[in-house]
């Protein structure tokens, strides 16, 4: 599996192991490469998920077994609204536990909690 995360690092403040996915633009101002740029970002967001759901996270770095993960999406220089409102639907998918996503963050033996946020964010659910 070759999944493209900018940054694993471990928050001390919370606990949480966190993969940083960098998406800084430029942004398209034509709607249909607007669409196609956020359906890239959906598919890494996915592919992140599968990374640690499926172990590969907790064979790299055994300390996040079990563990609360964070996947934080960076986007240094501001984030569209397009973006924003795609990651605020991801979430809400992800963590609904009757979807194939949140029935495999649930079962999964690798991840305590998953939560998906944008790096202002660090976490919105604490």
């Amino acid at each position: 599996m070759s999944v493209k995360i900018d940054l694993i690092t471990q928050d001390h403040s919370t606990g949480q192991f966190v993969l940083i996915l960098v998406e800084d633009g430029p942004w398209p101002e034509d709607a249909s490469e607007m669409t196609k740029c956020l359906s890239r970002i959906q598919t890494r967001i996915y592919d992140a998920i599968d990374v640690v759901v499926d172990g590969h996270l907790a064979t790299k770095y055994p300390e996040s077994k079990g563990k609360d993960i964070r996947i934080q999406i960076d986007s240094p220089k501001g984030a569209p609204v397009e973006l924003v409102d795609l990651i605020s639907k991801l979430r809400k998918h992800i963590l609904e536990n009757g979807n194939d996503y949140g029935v495999a963050i649930k079962d999964s033996p690798f991840v305590e909690r998953l939560y998906l946020t944008m790096g202002h964010e660090r976490n919105p659910f604490n």
